[in-house]
């Protein structure tokens, strides 16, 4: 189990990479659109089709999904109903 101070820590570089895929959307858009993609530290560390497909790529990797963000950009002229 990791330790509170920890994951407080964790939480926090993930809240920082949120903010800077807003600041670069426009540029991952044109990269990752369509795709499912991981963020670590402000970078891209895999990309793939689908959610499985990139958790086998990180874990191969020896990255902790847990500790990443995963985000997707879905195609242009998507329709969501919520």
């Amino acid at each position: 189990m990791r330790p509170e101070n920890e994951i407080l820590k964790s939480l926090g570089k993930v809240v920082e990479d949120g903010e800077w895929i807003s600041e670069k959307y426009d540029e991952l858009r044109k990269k990752y659109e369509g795709k499912v993609f991981a963020v670590k530290n402000k970078k891209v560390v895999g990309d793939a089709d689908t959610v499985e497909e990139l958790r086998r790529k990180l874990e191969t990797k020896g990255e902790d999904i847990a500790l990443l963000l995963i985000e997707t950009i879905p195609p242009k002229n998507t329709s969501f109903i919520l």
